[in-house]
Formats: C-alpha cells, sequence, structure tokens
C-alpha cells in the first residue's frame, strides 16, 4: 500500500460517534445545566483532538471554552490546570477588574486549603470548596451561553485539582458549566480513578473511551481511499492507535537514502522524547536495554545488557509500568513495551557504538539461558564483534525455522547474514569454508530451501537480493556445481518474471575466467532459452536451431533440451514436420533419462514417473540407492519435460504430453520446485481438458490458480481461469466460485487475454449456448480479433470458434454477413492443412459444417460434423459438440461412435506392449505388473504411455473396455 502521511494535520477528529455525544453535553451547558464527561483511552488514540474538536463545536454555539493541561510534576501548584484555564477570564465580570469574580477565583485557587479545611471536609463540609463554587458560580453569570472547561492529561491531576473536581460532580454548579476530563487510565492513580468511576456508577459523570480504529477511520487518518491495499493489514499493526497508524505509514514511504527511520525523526519520536524526559540517566540506560533485547525481557536480562544493578533496574521497570511504558507480557515474568514501534523508535535513537556492545552483552546473557536460535539471531547480526561458529550455526538455524513457521522473508534475512559472515571470515583468514552439508550457516539445502519458500511466495524482489548473495559467497566461486546453482537460479528468477536479471546471470557464467566446462556450457546456452520460456517468451527459432547443432554430443540433458526447445518453437511456427522430429527425438531421451537426468540403470527403457491413471508412484522393488532430493539435480530434467509436454500438447499428442507433465510434476513437487508448479499444472489442466477428463482438469486448474496467485503469475492464473470456465461448461454448469460478466459489459480491451485463454473461454460461452458472448470475446466492434491472431498450430481452431460464434449468435444471415463465416472457413482449412495435424482438421471441418448450416444446407453440415468427430475424438470438448450439432441436424444417432468408424485395434502394438496392456486391462498395477514380466515399474509405465498413445486412450478404465472389445 503505498500511503502519505499528512505533515500537518488538521486537528478535526476522525472520532464523529464520539464527538456526537459530547456534543449533546453542550446542550447542557446552553440549558444553563452543568455535565461532567471523562474521555478515557490509552496514548496517542486521539483524545486531544477530540477535545480540540469540541472545543470548536462549543465556539460555534457561542459556549465559552476554557482550558488546562495537567502536568507531571507540577503538583506543589496547587489547581493548575484550572488556574490556566481561567487565566484567559482574567479581569472581566466587574468595573474594577481588581475584584472581577475571575480574579477573586484565581486568588483563592493560588492559596492552598488550610488545616481548617482539611477538618472541613473531613466533617462533609468545606468552606474553602463552597467558596471556589461560589466564585465558579458568579463567573458564568457573564457567559450566558455556557462555560466549557477541558482538562486534559488529567492523570497528572494535582490533589487541589482533584478536589475541585469532586466537588463539582458531587455538587453541579446550578449555571451551565461543562467539564471535560481526559485522561490515561493505566496512568492515572487510583485515587483519581476511583472518583471518576464513582461518578459514572451514580450516573454523575458521562464515559466516552476511545475504541480501536476501524478501516473507514484509518483512510481519513491517512487521507487516503478506504479501499486502499493493505490498509487493513496497516490498521491491525497500528493497534487501530491513529499515532501509530501515521508512524507506519511515514515508515513505508521509500525513505531518502541515508534518512534515519521516520520512529527515530517523526511524531512518535517527538511524543516518546515527552514520556522519557522525566527519566534520570540509569532509567534511560535501562529502558534502552530493553530496547535492544527485543519484543519481550525480563528484569534479570535487562540488568544484564544495562550492567546495572539488579534491584536498582526491577525498581526502574516498575516505575516504566506505571508510566505504560512497558506492560506485562503473555508469558510470566515477562514485560513488553506498549507497542512495537516505541521500542523502534527507542531503539532508533539510541547511540549506535553502545547498542552494539549492548547486543553483544545480550547474546552473550541469552545465550547462557539457552534461547532459542530466533532469538540469538538478532544480535549476532548486529553486535559488530567477529562471529563464530557458534554465531553460524545459530544462524543456519534460526533460518530454518522461520521456513518451518511459514516466514520465507525472515528465513532469507538470516541466511544473508550468514553468507555475509562467511564472506568475511573467509577473507580473514583467506580460507574457504566448508561445502555442502557439512558447511556452517550457507549450506546448499539451506539456501535452495529458501529459495523455494520465496518463489513459492512469488517474492521475486527477495530472491534476486538473494542470489546476489549466494553467488557472492566463497563457496560459490569456482568449481563444477557452481553451474548447476546458476542455472538453477536463473531458472527460479525466469520463473518469477524477472528474466533480464536471469540473462545475466547465466551471460555472465558463460564468461567467466575459467569458464564452465564444454558439456555445462552447452547446458548453460540451453537454460538462456529456456528461462525465456519459463518468462512467458518464445526464442528465436534460428537461435534454438543453431544451439540444436552446437549441442549434438554434448550429453543426453542438453541435447534433449535443445531438440525440445526446437520442437516447441517448430509446432508454435506450425511446422510440424520439424515438430514432430524434433520432439520425438527429445522424447526418446527424456524418457531414458532418470530423475537426476543420467541414463536409467531400472531397466531396458526409462519413461515417465506415473501418476493417476499411469498405477501411481510405486517405487521399484531393487535399485540404487536414494538420492538427496534437497539439491536440484533433477529441476533441469523437469524443466525439459515441462516444455516437451506442452509442446506436444499442441500437437494434440494429449497421451505422451500428460505422462511427461505428471512425471516432471512428481519430481517438482518431491523437490519443492514452486516455480515450476504453474506451468506444469496449467499444462496439466490444458491436457485433461482436451481429452475430456473434466473433472481433473477442474481440479489442476484450481491448484494452478492457487499457487500462480501466490507467485505473481498473472498469466498462469488467466489460464487456469480459461481452462476453468471451459470444464465447468462442458460439465453442464457455470464456474460457482466466479461471477465473471460478459464481455460487452465493460471495455473489451481493459483486460487483454493471451489467444489460447480466449479459444477457451470462447468454447465455454458456447458450451453454454451463449454465442453472442463468444462473438463479444473474439470479435469485439466487428474487428478481426479480440486479441491477437493465434499461433498457426492454433489459428485453424480460432477460425472455427469465431464461426461457430457468429452462427450461434446470429443464425439469420442478416447477421453476420454469410460470406465472411465463408471466407473464416476457408481460412479454418488453409491453417489446418498448412499444420497437418488431424486436431485441427477436425476444426476445419466444423466450420465448413458452420457454412454449411448457414445456408441452411443442414445434410451436408450434418456430414462435416460427423466427420470431424472423427478427427476430434468423441470425448473432447470439440468433438463433442461437433457430435451435438451433427445430431442435432439428425446425422448422428445418440451413441454412436460415427459413420464408417474404425473399431480400435492392437495390431500397432509391439509383442511386449500387448503384454502390459493385456496385464493393464485385468486391472494389476504397475508394481504387479513389474514382478510379471520382470522389468522395472518405470519401464511399464514408459509402454503404457506408449500404449495410451497408439490406441488413443488416456485411462486404464478406456484400455480395459478396448481390451475387453477385441477379446
Amino acid at each position: 500500500m503505498t500511503t502519505t502521511a499528512v505533515e500537518n494535520p488538521s486537528p478535526v477528529t476522525v472520532r464523529t460517534a464520539e464527538l456526537a455525544c459530547l456534543e449533546k453535553l453542550l446542550d447542557a451547558a446552553e440549558a444553563r445545566r452543568s455535565a461532567v464527561a471523562e474521555i478515557a483511552s490509552d496514548p496517542g488514540t486521539g483524545k486531544s483532538r477530540l477535545l480540540t474538536a469540541l472545543a470548536r463545536l462549543a465556539e460555534r454555539r457561542g459556549v465559552r471554552v476554557l482550558r488546562g493541561r495537567c502536568a507531571e510534576g507540577a503538583p506543589a501548584l496547587a489547581h493548575g490546570p484550572v488556574v490556566q484555564a481561567f487565566s484567559a477570564w482574567r479581569g472581566q465580570g466587574a468595573d474594577d477588574p481588581a475584584t472581577s469574580p475571575a480574579d477573586a477565583l484565581l486568588a483563592l485557587l493560588a492559596r492552598t486549603p488550610g488545616e481548617e479545611d482539611h477538618r472541613a471536609a473531613a466533617a462533609g463540609h468545606c468552606a474553602y470548596h463552597e467558596e471556589a463554587r461560589r466564585l465558579l458560580a458568579a463567573c458564568l453569570t457573564d457567559a450566558p451561553g455556557g462555560v466549557l472547561l477541558i482538562l486534559d492529561d488529567y492523570h497528572w491531576a494535582d490533589p487541589g485539582t482533584a478536589g475541585l473536581l469532586d466537588t463539582l460532580i458531587h455538587q453541579p454548579l446550578p449555571a451551565g458549566l461543562v467539564v471535560a476530563v481526559a485522561h490515561r487510565p493505566r496512568q492515572t492513580p487510583a485515587g483519581l480513578r476511583a472518583l471518576l468511576q464513582e461518578g459514572v456508577e451514580q450516573g454523575l459523570v458521562h464515559l466516552v473511551q476511545l475504541p480501536a480504529l476501524d478501516p473507514e477511520q484509518s483512510a481519513a487518518v491517512l487521507r487516503t481511499d478506504p479501499g486502499a491495499p493493505g490498509l487493513a493489514r496497516l490498521t491491525e499493526r497500528a493497534g487501530g492507535v491513529p499515532l501509530y497508524l501515521l508512524a507506519l505509514a511515514e515508515e513505508e514511504r521509500e525513505p531518502l537514502a541515508g534518512a534515519r527511520p521516520a520512529t527515530a525523526t517523526g511524531r512518535l519520536a517527538v511524543h516518546l522524547h515527552t514520556e522519557l524526559e522525566p527519566l534520570d540517566e540509569t532509567a534511560l540506560t535501562v529502558v534502552r536495554a530493553a530496547a535492544v533485547l527485543g519484543d519481550t525481557f525480563t528484569v534479570d536480562t535487562v540488568a544484564e545488557v544495562a550492567a546495572a544493578d539488579r534491584s536498582r533496574t526491577c525498581a526502574v521497570l516498575g516505575e516504566l509500568r506505571r508510566r505504560d511504558l512497558v506492560r506485562p507480557a503473555g508469558e510470566p515474568d515477562r514485560l513488553t513495551f506498549r507497542h512495537p514501534l516505541l521500542r523502534q523508535a527507542l531503539y532508533a535513537t539510541t547511540d549506535a557504538c553502545w547498542r552494539a556492545g549492548a547486543h553483544g552483552r545480550a547474546l552473550a546473557a541469552l545465550r547462557a539461558l539457552g534461547a532459542p536460535a530466533l532469538e540469538l539471531a538478532p544480535h549476532i547480526e548486529r553486535a559488530g564483534a567477529a562471529a563464530g561458529e557458534a554465531d553460524r550455526r545459530d544462524l543456519g538455524t534460526a533460518a530454518r525455522i522461520a521456513l518451518h513457521l511459514g516466514r520465507p522473508a525472515a528465513a532469507a534475512h538470516w541466511l544473508t547474514v550468514a553468507l555475509r559472515i562467511d564472506r568475511a571470515v573467509a577473507r580473514a583468514t583467506d580460507a574457504r569454508p566448508a561445502r555442502g552439508r557439512g558447511g556452517a550457516s550457507g549450506t546448499e539445502e539451506l539456501w535452495r530451501e529458501v529459495v523455494r519458500h520465496l518463489a513459492a511466495a512469488g517474492d521475486a524482489e527477495r530472491v534476486a537480493r538473494l542470489v546476489r548473495e549466494i553467488l557472492a559467497g566463497p563457496a560459490a566461486r569456482t568449481g563444477p556445481e557452481r553451474s548447476d546453482t546458476v542455472a538453477y537460479l536463473a531458472s527460479v528468477l525466469a520463473a518469477l518474471g524477472r528474466d533480464e536479471e536471469a540473462q545475466t546471470l547465466l551471460a555472465a557464467e558463460l564468461a567467466a575466467e575459467p569458464g564452465p566446462a564444454p558439456k555445462a556450457a552447452s547446458l548453460l546456452q540451453v537454460r538462456r532459452q529456456v528461462a525465456k520460456v519459463l518468462a512467458g517468451q518464445i526464442p528465436a527459432r534460428a537461435d534454438v536451431e543453431r544451439l540444436t547443432r552446437l549441442t549434438a554430443g554434448a550429453g543426453p540433458l542438453a541435447e534433449s533440451g535443445a531438440l525440445a526447445l526446437s520442437g516447441l518453437c517448430a509446432v508454435l511456427a506450425g511446422d510440424t514436420c520439424a515438430a514432430d522430429r524434433s520432439l520425438t527425438a527429445a522424447g526418446h531421451l527424456l524418457d531414458g533419462l532418470d530423475e537426476y537426468g543420467e541414463p536409467d540403470p531400472a531397466g531396458d527403457f526409462g519413461g515417465p514417473v506415473a501418476t493417476g491413471d499411469f498405477g501411481g508412484p510405486d517405487a521399484p522393488a531393487a535399485g540404487p540407492a536414494p538420492r538427496d532430493t534437497a539439491g536440484t539435480a533433477g529441476e533441469p530434467l523437469s524443466t525439459l519435460l515441462l516444455l516437451l509436454s506442452w509442446a506436444e500438447a499442441l500437437m494434440g499428442w494429449y497421451g505422451p504430453a500428460h505422462g511427461h507433465a505428471e512425471r516432471a510434476l512428481a519430481s517438482a513437487r518431491a523437490r519443492g520446485d514452486a516455480h515450476l508448479l504453474p506451468p506444469l499444472l496449467d499444462t496439466l489442466g490444458y491436457v485433461h481438458y482436451q481429452s475430456g477428463r473434466m473433472a481433473d482438469a477442474l481440479l489442476a486448474a484450481a491448484e494452478c490458480r492457487e499457487v500462480a496467485a501466490a507467485a505473481g503469475r498473472d498469466d498462469h492464473v488467466g489460464l487456469s481461469d480459461a481452462i476453468t470456465a471451459a470444464a465447468w461448461a462442458q460439465l453442464g454448469r457455470g464456474n460457482p466460485a466466479a461471477r465473471r460478466p460478459r464481455p460487452g459489459t465493460e471495455d473489451p480491451l481493459k483486460s487483454p487475454r493471451t489467444p489460447l485463454n480466449s479459444l477457451l473461454q470462447a468454447e465455454a460461452y458456447l458450451a453454454a449456448g451463449d454465442g453472442e458472448a463468444a462473438l463479444a470475446l473474439l470479435m469485439p466492434r466487428r474487428e478481426a480479433w479480440r486479441v491477437s491472431e493465434p499461433v498457426a498450430v492454433l489459428a485453424a481452431r480460432g477460425y472455427e470458434l469465431l464461426a461457430a460464434a457468429a452462427v450461434a449468435a446470429d443464425p439469420d444471415p442478416a447477421g453476420v454477413p454469410t460470406a465472411l463465416i465463408e471466407e473464416w472457413a476457408v481460412h479454418s482449412a488453409e491453417a489446418a492443412a498448412a499444420v497437418g495435424i488431424a486436431e485441427q482438421s477436425g476444426h476445419a471441418l466444423m466450420a465448413r459444417g458452420h457454412a454449411l448450416l448457414r445456408r441452411r444446407q443442414g445434410a451436408e453440415a450434418a456430414q462435416a460434423y460427423a466427420e470431424a468427430v472423427e478427427l476430434l475424438g468423441a470425448d473432447s470438448p470439440a468433438g463433442t459438440r461437433a457430435r451435438e450439432l451433427a445430431r442435432d441436424l439428425g446425422g448422428y444417432p445418440r451413441g454412436a461412435r460415427g459413420p464408417d468408424a474404425p473399431e480400435p485395434t492392437l495390431g500397432e502394438l509391439t509383442v511386449r506392449e500387448r503384454e502390459v496392456a493385456a496385464l493393464a486391462g485385468e486391472g494389476r498395477r504397475t508394481k504387479d505388473i513389474a514382478l510379471r514380466l520382470a522389468v522395472s515399474p518405470r519401464t511399464v509405465d514408459a509402454h503404457i504411455t506408449r500404449i495410451y498413445s497408439k490406441l488413443g486412450v488416456n485411462s486404464r478404465a478406456e484400455l480395459a473396455r478396448l481390451m475387453a472389445l477385441s477379446d
């Protein structure tokens, strides 16, 4: 939230309800009746502003306002605030100013009551107070509109003022005097509190308490919009106290370079100075020591940090409690400041050198008590002394605990401190710290875990800062692991939308001296292009083709990565022949690798880790010892499988795409690579949708939306929303979690979508029978496209949807011209012929059917729709739509597969694939099939993936049904 704290705000209060209650008392003054009001609340809640607003109202109504303020340390001045208030009335109300009632009252108040007055008071009658009451009444005769007497900071009231107020409460004047008393209940002596409480209970005093501000009041204080993002959070942090709210707003403003914190220079610092001014030097040292210790502290730790006597420290803390600077914390024997901002302000104004020494003493005291690492970490950071091994170990522990508590930002901070200490130690000793698991605070698994948590939270800025700290460390300067580290960090940055920084990291690593080994350099070149895809960009095809040639013989990961990139670029360009070759080769290489990017030793053929319909993640019965998954050995493989599966999905190879995406997703989940989850889940959701598995599509899209929103990836949120809308529409229901406005109800160019998102949303509208909405989405204001034309591989589908929307929205030729629909059908056919994908040819046939339907050629249209079903698949969304259109025209019987549809055959399967298919069709699990055939479960999963692709099925249930039909 961006807020601007007002430097000189108006004293008008935002507490309108409380002001309205007090204003009613002014009616009593005007009616010549007297009243007493008590305004009670903590410091900074706005009591003085409320009284100022009341005074302004009184003046506008002709009520005379007198104001006095009690002051600490002035009890020797009897009736101080009353004298201050009535001094403004001196010399009025008589021919001789010296004999005016106000002067006589001031003279009386200047004299302390004598012993006889006290004896009379004990007997129930005090001539002194009776005389004061009489003189007050005489003064009021000169104020026909009444008088408002304001007594602020009443918690510092002297005995004389308290006695006079007691008289006014129990013996109200017959004239119109309204007394408004403001005080801090926690600082008010018990006798004064009892006096007011008794008046409230007897109905003689009107109590007005100031509750915490609500967000709307906070917006008024900050002069910002009530719906401003983060306003509610700011209000909660401030505890609804205006003073703290303004201080927090000042803190959130972008500070000038080198400027001190706002808590050290703003209105809160001034307020704190006023509260601390009466303290002696010992008390100030004690309160500063408490500020150094943190949010909570004990008498013993404060005494050690302050280097003060314990009994004296205890006495000072007791005085601070009386002043309400500190309060009891939730734990026994522990204290805390009234508000964290008070501690911050006090800390910021304390001498830096003294603070450093105090942190060292605090660290020693807390470590001796066995304090947890999170409590020690701030003192390690700020002590300024040379850190030792114990300090680095505690910082690493603090980072891990912060992660466990769900605070990745704090974990990143403590890890950063640890890495800087490592560098300082290395410079001082000219030695390299230990690496890997045996290292100190900067161990590899720790920083990787912190980066993953930050990526899951979408905290790209902290990831970028932490990357610089990691790569600046002595343990990351050289060695074969550095290339993996750089590639992984660049991948995370790219997935978080920081592509320029990712490219800079990779380019710098490739240009470093000494540079990476040849194979590592080849893989880094691949990762540079992959980073572009993760950031939502498309690499230049010429660069990718050059990379394919350069990576020949550079290892399976680099080769398969270049091939997957080449296939993706080719399919996006509509060159499906080249895409077929590249993607098939990439799939063969990747299927032969294990989860760490090395040749699979488990069986005769590697393959994707299967989940869901593929039999579940069954572990092999025997094999190599499990490897550490805390590192990033499998991250490149998951990323390349992601590229491969998305390219396969665009080609319409939904079986292989499903298997590869599931394998990548399982691996990414196991490692905690949150930056890969949004694209992987979107890929799976899209594949499920295109395959007709709507329930699975909804589950994947829902999870994707959650993780993508947390990571700040709006592009993936948009795609998951489109998949969700389309899937719910296919199920015959609207999305129960969304209230999406129809196109045309808002500026259609206000929320741009990607071409694929628009196509999916258009399919959702068509499935819901809303052709007009689909047409408005794709062609608002009768323009050619709502967004840029879909890529070549989706162009046939786009033109078909445009024609379908036009026919559904305007069945009459008077609407969208028939010639235009026929032109779209021609474009769809041309686009389908250019890419040679059966699915796109099915869309072209549907577009032809739409044009025929507009010309009232129902039989021919039905035939086109029926032929489209055979190309699209009967269970796909488009196939379902074509089947329904054909059936409505009488050309497709309900439940039929289609005219002249060939029965599924097992002839294309190899002998081993037939064995696997037969066992899977019997309902056997992957592990059981592996034991029966004496191969690894991974090999079984690979065979099942191939079987699905060849037979055009997507689940074991479909495979079992097909096997039964073939018997």
